[in-house]
């Protein structure tokens, strides 16, 4: 069998076509001679204790291919009883541009979704039924011309939410501009005072402290690679005021907070596999948020940083639930031909970084893409596998059960969906 790597961004442009380039922006694509699937060879979910129902979190993804004429929004379900992993029972896919994969996709208090495509300058909203179904948000879609600039520029996180999910944030990167949104109580969109907010460089991806009070935004480039950090404090109304030193030279890709709010947790996003910067960086950087004082919110690296990988991290995933404390890291290997094995690190006293129990963990390797629930209680594996006979792409997606010290138990199955884009992850309201 013969095996390469096709690494591609999946972007709309606005001309509202679907690219397929050689960076990382999106995702990653294993090449195999044949198609193929993979399946887990265990029971499922340990959490499963009989034939009973219960729904353990929703998934969404941007389906730019659509029905034909139109996008969709693809809907499906994690049951944690039954240990199945499918589409969602009786869903209606709502209706979005075709050809555009849209530039992000978050939920807001586990009830209402929001995405962006740049082929029509429009921010969408639904709002998130207890079945998983949804329903347009009122004044959506909303017409927002600075969407056709987020095409250019690369990130997997343009689009996020702070930990409360009452502000909306948006990374301009051809004006280098921050928009911010306010979220109403039925999800509805304001401007907030003063966005948007310009920014010294190019925005890609952003994160806030785990208790939302700054924003922090890396800048990126095309390699997959960034090389300064903006800090910024949150104003109740969704203001942004640049902390002192600001920004901050620390060469990140992308980072996270954790939910004390008292550590950032980062990857430089360099790897040797095809279409990045060609070069691996096998560590994960932590860095320590000033808590009070004139210089609160400024970063720096904690002790022991960088904290040594086995691989070089491409995405993050950090447990944003109370007490959590875990990360996982997803990418692909050097040789272009298969996902790493998803690692897992625990935080501990000091910012300090441990191996989770069992990782790495080779079960999880169906992506180089990664999302928690809010609960920190199921992981979520996203990739493309690219088929050389036939010239497709196969998008799969595997959830597995977040169990003590981190451990990833096997999944349901790897789920093969409908077509490719950003995603969100939420628990049921």
């Amino acid at each position: 069998m013969k095996l390469r790597v096709r690494i591609f961004l999946i972007s709309a442009a606005i001309v509202a076509m679907l690219f397929l380039a050689d960076c990382g922006h999106y995702n990653c694509g294993v090449t195999f001679g044949s198609s193929s699937s993979c399946t887990s060879s265990g029971s499922g979910f340990g959490t499963s204790t009989g034939p009973t129902s219960s729904t353990g979190a929703f998934v969404f993804v941007a389906d730019a291919a659509g029905t034909g004429t139109t996008g969709t929004i693809d809907g499906y379900v994690l049951d944690s009883g039954l240990s199945t992993f499918g589409p969602t029972s009786s869903y209606t896919p709502p209706t979005t541009p075709l050809a555009d994969s849209g530039v992000g996709m978050v939920v807001a208090q586990k009830q209402f979704l929001y995405t962006a495509f740049p082929s029509t300058s429009q921010i969408f909203g639904w709002t998130i039924s207890s079945t998983g179904s949804l329903t347009p948000i009122s004044g959506t879609p909303l017409a927002a011309p600075f969407v056709a600039f987020m095409a250019s520029g690369f990130g997997t996180q343009k689009i996020i939410t702070n930990p409360a999910g009452t502000l909306l944030f948006f990374a301009d990167t051809f004006q280098d501009k921050i928009y911010v949104y306010k979220i109403g109580s039925s999800g509805t969109l304001t401007a907030a005072s003063g966005s948007p907010f310009s920014v010294p460089f190019s925005p890609g991806n952003l994160a806030t402290d785990g208790l939302g009070k700054y924003l922090y935004i890396t800048e990126t480039f095309s390699n997959h690679t960034g090389s300064e950090v903006g800090a910024y404090g949150i104003g109740s109304g969704g203001s942004l005021t640049a902390v002192p030193g600001s920004p901050f030279s620390f060469p990140m890709w992308q980072v996270q907070g954790e939910p004390s709010g008292k550590y950032l947790v980062g990857t430089t996003g360099n790897s040797a596999a095809a279409g990045f910067s060609g070069l691996d960086d096998d560590n994960l950087y932590v860095f320590g948020i000033t808590q009070t004082g004139a210089n609160a919110g400024a970063i720096a690296e904690v002790s022991g940083s960088p904290f040594a990988t086995e691989f070089s991290p491409l995405d993050l995933a950090v447990q944003s639930n109370t007490n959590g404390n875990l990360v996982y890291t997803f990418g692909i290997n050097d040789q272009s031909l298969a996902f790493n094995d998803v690692e897992g690190y625990a935080i501990g006293s000091g910012g300090t970084l441990s191996l989770a129990a069992g990782s790495p963990f080779s079960n999880a390797a169906v992506g180089d893409l990664g999302a928690l629930d809010q609960s920190g209680s199921f992981l979520f594996v996203y990739g493309g596998v690219f088929n050389i006979n036939t010239d497709t792409i196969t998008y799969q997606m595997g959830a597995f059960d977040v169990g003590s010290g981190g451990t990833l138990s096997e999944p349901t199955s790897t789920l093969t969906l409908t077509s490719g884009g950003f995603f969100a992850v939420t628990d049921p309201q």
